[in-house]
């Protein structure tokens, strides 16, 4: 019987993934949506995604909004960057900067970075025009400050590797000094090297 509900679910989860489709106009390269087999939206889009999430992105002209499954509209056309949703996030961005979109549609992150990284154990790493990084938590609030010389090597939520100007320190999720910037260089492995020796740090 547990067998027979596997294949049944199996089934039903296939037959969903199939029932949405992006179909190209033959006269035109023009884009529209179909779902079972209907046709749901016009052909108007220059750009869909595939299906991720429930959601897709799409462009009409230049710029890229959000779709669901339905071909209802999420966000307006504004993104000059988009891409699809992984683990309820999305990398957008404008001409200047990125940002990360959440499921409810909302920016996370100001509109100041030039790159950002999707989380991480519950981290966004950032990049300021000053090419420093930090990091902000998914609901927006900055965890590592923007000064840092690359981007923090996040191990888990408790040992982040975090370069300062020329040396290398180990900080937790909240900046909490772990080992200060000291080292000439800090491993995955937790080997930290300083005036010739490796220590074992964690």
């Amino acid at each position: 019987m547990r067998k027979c509900t596997i294949v049944f679910i199996l089934f039903v989860l296939s037959g969903y993934s199939q029932s949405w489709e992006v179909k190209s106009h033959p006269n035109n390269r023009k884009m529209a949506i179909f779902k079972n087999g209907q046709q749901i939206s016009s052909y108007r889009f220059s750009e869909i995604s595939e299906l991720s999430e429930g959601a897709c992105y799409a462009a009409e002209g230049d710029l890229y909004g959000y779709l669901n499954s339905d071909g209802k509209l999420l966000t307006s056309y504004q993104f000059a960057v988009a891409s699809n949703f992984k683990k309820g996030f999305a990398l957008i961005g404008d001409s200047l900067y990125q940002n990360i979109l959440n499921r409810q549609m909302k920016l996370i992150l100001p509109q100041a970075y030039v790159r950002v990284r999707l989380p991480k154990f519950g981290l966004i790493l950032v990049q300021s025009n000053e090419n420093l990084w930090g990091a902000y938590d998914v609901k927006g609030n900055l965890k590592l400050p923007v000064i840092y010389s690359l981007p923090p090597y996040i191990i888990n939520e408790n040992k982040i590797i975090v370069k300062l100007a020329d040396e290398y320190g180990l900080v937790d999720s909240g900046n909490n000094i772990i080992f200060n910037p000291s080292y000439q260089y800090i491993s995955s492995k937790g080997y930290g090297y300083k005036s010739g020796i490796y220590l074992r740090l964690f």
